[in-house]
């Protein structure tokens, strides 16, 4: 089980950086940033509830205040939450994300992202971010004046990075909780 696991997170990470690399964020039909992911594990859907509960504590400290709707009775777990991000752009991230367990598989999904700024200016995280690298990377290659290119090249290094830093928080949080719900499974 241990060496599947390896070779699951092994997937996510070079998905993850073949799809980070160039700073996009995936998008809905309506073009907002989400993310999600589905795990098959040979528990019942209360163990994987209770994974679920003992992951929101150990990740986000307070269970009240992450937790907006919890229904054991349908395993569904959906948390309002922040998670700290080292970005140039945000300091925060703001996210929904909602955890629905079944006997033997979960589904999770991430939505709502608003990245916060120091100035606590809220900024919802899509298809905006994307269209923004895209049109500095359309400049940085018809930009003949070689001082704007450079200006240019590295306003786009600083946007992508902006984005694989989301990328690397949310991916980071979902192999996290990945983790715990496999937990009872390797025992």
């Amino acid at each position: 089980m241990k060496r599947i696991f390896v070779a699951f997170l092994f997937l996510i990470s070079v998905n993850h950086f073949s799809f980070g690399q160039e700073g996009i964020l995936p998008l809905d039909s309506k073009s907002n940033a989400v993310y999600s992911d589905l795990g098959s594990v040979q528990l019942t859907k209360d163990i994987l509830f209770q994974n679920a509960q003992k992951w929101v504590v150990k990740t986000f400290g307070n269970y009240e205040n992450a937790v907006v709707t919890e229904d054991k009775a349908s395993g569904k777990l959906v948390l309002n939450t922040y998670a700290p991000i080292q970005s140039a752009a945000y300091e925060y991230l703001r996210l929904t994300m909602t955890i629905n367990c079944q006997d033997n598989k979960y589904q999770v999904s991430v939505t709502e992202l608003e990245g916060i700024a120091k100035s606590q200016t809220i900024t919802r995280l899509g298809k905006r971010q994307n269209d923004a690298i895209q049109e500095k990377s359309v400049l940085v290659k018809t930009e003949s004046n070689r001082k704007k290119k450079t200006v240019a090249e590295n306003e786009l290094e600083e946007m992508k990075l902006d984005n694989d830093r989301v990328n690397d928080t949310v991916y980071g949080l979902l192999a996290s909780l990945k983790q715990m719900m496999v937990s009872d499974a390797e025992n």
